[in-house]
């Protein structure tokens, strides 16, 4: 689960930034990951502005500078949950795990983790992370396996690729 000294430093920066937020035209995301044996792990990176918006959007209700971190971090794993899944050789979602997140001056990153109780033969992922705040948001995901290297461009109209082991 997310630190909660990331999660202060986020909440400080919604703040902070709020009055500079601007639009910029490339929304982009870059994931690698890898398939060993029963899970598939890694590491996520988005521009930290575009994934403050779409959280800000997707939960109208409460704003986020109002939320402790414990409430930031419940927050972000309820909407990675709805917008990243994960099935299992075409037969169950896998639960995700974030084991770790940061943060630089215009980036902020998520490690996951999905663990199948077989090993993965084939995954089904679903990544809609930020395209209801940005319609033209791209997701590049790259996994790793002993099969080699595979890579996916989610889009709006692609959100949803099979990889096979």
């Amino acid at each position: 689960m997310m630190g909660r000294i990331v999660s202060v430093v986020l909440i400080a920066t919604i703040v902070t930034l709020a009055s500079v937020l601007h639009a910029h035209g490339l929304h982009l995301s870059i994931g690698k990951s890898e398939v060993v044996g029963k899970t598939f792990t890694g590491k996520l990176v988005f521009n930290k502005l575009d994934f403050i918006e779409a959280l800000d959007q997707w939960n109208p209700d409460q704003p986020l500078y109002e939320l402790d971190p414990e409430g930031f971090e419940k927050l972000t794993l309820r909407y990675m949950n709805r917008n990243f899944k994960v099935e299992a050789n075409g037969l169950r979602d896998l639960k995700l795990e974030i084991t770790e997140a940061g943060q630089d001056t215009d980036s902020l990153w998520l490690k996951f983790r999905f663990e199948s109780t077989t090993a993965l033969e084939q995954i089904r992922v679903e990544h809609r992370l930020l395209f209801a705040a940005f319609p033209g948001q791209g997701n590049v995901l790259e996994v790793r396996s002993r099969k080699g290297k595979q890579n996916h461009l989610f889009r709006v109209d692609s959100p949803a690729k099979v990889f096979k082991f």
